[in-house]
């Protein structure tokens, strides 16, 4: 194996591996490192990036949805809704993707989870949210969220901010469950004009769903043990810290085709 393409399936796989624990752990949150880890440290274009990204994070949530229901902590009910939204809004974004800049969809992203992080930390702030958890509202969540997920813009944590300030959700494990549930029609939207548009880079995916399948496993088993507030405090990390790093990034380049 060639020294480059050797180093290029070790950071991959590294990639893959914290994307899954994430995922595994807080039930979102993988894409949303797996793009930068891609883009800025394995080496792909910044689409390429995000498409990959898809491709990566949908075996690794099926797996964690797996353990999820598997020990009863996925409501199936309330997962209909966000399934359905998921896959129109993930098949609009796969076919959007191709004309589509990313970068300012990244900033407001930015500013989204910092928002979403001073409510994780501060679930009393501004008082009680109101509940929206009709089954078209629901739906159209859902629909929203799969359009930043198809474009590999972590829509899966946006759906989380969403479901545990408004979608009536009383415990981060079930809303967790329904995340990763969610995301799978939604990747199954949109990898078809991913594909089509050739922009999935398949030997660096490979590597990362080899290590990311048995972690996102291990991080949801470790997840059920887990009391919920290490859960809040850990999610509103991450999203700080990609957050600030989305909105203080130097301007970035439009990507380009290769």
């Amino acid at each position: 194996m060639e020294k480059g393409y050797q180093e290029q399936a070790i950071k991959s796989a590294c990639a893959g591996g914290g994307a899954g624990l994430l995922s595994g752990l807080l039930g979102a949150g993988g894409g949303s490192v797996l793009v930068p880890l891609l883009r800025d440290w394995v080496g792909l274009d910044a689409k390429k990036a995000m498409a990959t990204s898809v491709f990566c994070v949908a075996p690794i949530c099926a797996v964690s949805a797996a353990a999820y229901a598997a020990s009863g902590r996925v409501d199936w009910a309330a997962a209909a809704p966000y399934m359905l939204g998921g896959f129109l809004g993930g098949a609009a974004a796969g076919f959007l993707f191709a004309i589509t800049p990313p970068s300012w969809l990244r900033r407001g992203f930015g500013v989204l989870l910092l928002l979403g992080a001073a409510r994780q930390w501060f679930p009393t702030l501004g008082g009680e949210a109101p509940v929206w958890d009709g089954f078209w509202v629901s739906a159209l969540a859902g629909a929203a969220a799969g359009v930043l997920s198809g474009l590999g813009l972590g829509g899966g944590t946006v759906l989380m901010i969403w479901m545990t300030l408004f979608g009536g959700f009383s415990s981060r494990h079930a809303a967790q469950g329904v995340n990763l549930l969610y995301f799978l029609p939604c990747s199954l939207g949109s990898m078809a004009g991913h594909i089509k548009n050739k922009q999935v880079a398949f030997k660096p995916a490979l590597f990362a769903i080899a290590a990311g399948l048995p972690l996102g496993l291990l991080g949801a088993f470790i997840a059920q043990k887990l009391d919920a507030s290490p859960l809040r405090i850990g999610f509103g990390v991450l999203m700080v810290f990609v957050g600030l790093r989305e909105v203080l990034s130097a301007k970035q380049k439009e990507p380009v085709e290769d």
